[in-house]
């Protein structure tokens, strides 16, 4: 293909895409390259995957730092995070069943769908009652 070509594809990365480069000890990179390979998945689609996940949902520096939650208002504060993701969850799954026709209300995705909310609502529960 003509130079053209790749020059304006690179232009194209260079404003569509951000490189990261860093550094790792040799056995950490060789262990998470292996772990890829076992599974079949490249190491770019891991990393990718993990910052998304961890764009939605980071740890905070505060809740590191304290290695296990060692006060009892950082874990209060992390099982309401939960509560509060579940909830939703919850609350999306509802919708969900609640657009499934009356006709199919007996049919195994309805069935599912009110057994997850249920669950939902214990692990919810549950969760509140630890820490009143």
């Amino acid at each position: 293909m003509p130079d053209t070509y790749y020059e304006s594809k690179k232009r194209w990365n260079a404003s569509n895409y951000r490189q990261f480069n860093f550094a790792v000890r040799p056995e950490v990179a060789d262990a998470f390259r292996v772990a890829c390979e076992q599974v079949g998945i490249s190491m770019r689609e891991v990393l990718i995957k993990y910052m998304t996940d961890y764009a939605v949902m980071p740890v905070s520096p505060k809740m590191k730092r304290e290695r296990g939650y060692i006060n009892r208002g950082s874990r209060r504060k992390a099982v309401s995070d939960i509560i509060n993701r579940l909830g939703m969850i919850r609350d999306a799954e509802e919708q969900y069943m609640l657009r499934i026709p009356e006709n199919l209300t007996s049919s195994s995705k309805y069935l599912s769908a009110e057994q997850t909310v249920d669950m939902l609502d214990e692990a919810i529960g549950l969760l509140e009652d630890a820490f009143s």
